[in-house]
C-alpha cells in the first residue's frame, strides 16, 4: 500500500472546499444516450465540461448553465449532454 502525507496548505484547501459546499446542491450527470452516472456536480458550477460515458464510450460538451430548469418552482438539477459529432 502507497501512503503519500499532504502539506498543511493543501489539507487547509481541502477543508475550506469541503465546508464551502454544505450549502449547495449536489447533481448527477447522465448519459443522454445509456443514462448511466459519469459524474457528480454541485449547483454552483459554471462554465463548460467535456465529458465521455465510460459506459457507452459516447464523448459530449457541455455548458451546465444550459440545464438548470425549473420544474414545479424547484430547480431540477439533471443534467443532459449533446453528442460531439
Amino acid at each position: 500500500m502507497i501512503q503519500t502525507y499532504m502539506n498543511e496548505e493543501v489539507f487547509e484547501k481541502l477543508e475550506m472546499s469541503k465546508t464551502e459546499v454544505t450549502e449547495l446542491t449536489l447533481r448527477d450527470l447522465r448519459c443522454p444516450n445509456c443514462r448511466f452516472l459519469i459524474d457528480k456536480i454541485y449547483s454552483d458550477i459554471q462554465g463548460h465540461m467535456q465529458v465521455k460515458c465510460p459506459k457507452c464510450k459516447n464523448a459530449y460538451i457541455m455548458n451546465v448553465a444550459y440545464f438548470r430548469t425549473k420544474k414545479n418552482g424547484e430547480r431540477s438539477f439533471t443534467v443532459y449532454l449533446t453528442k460531439i459529432e
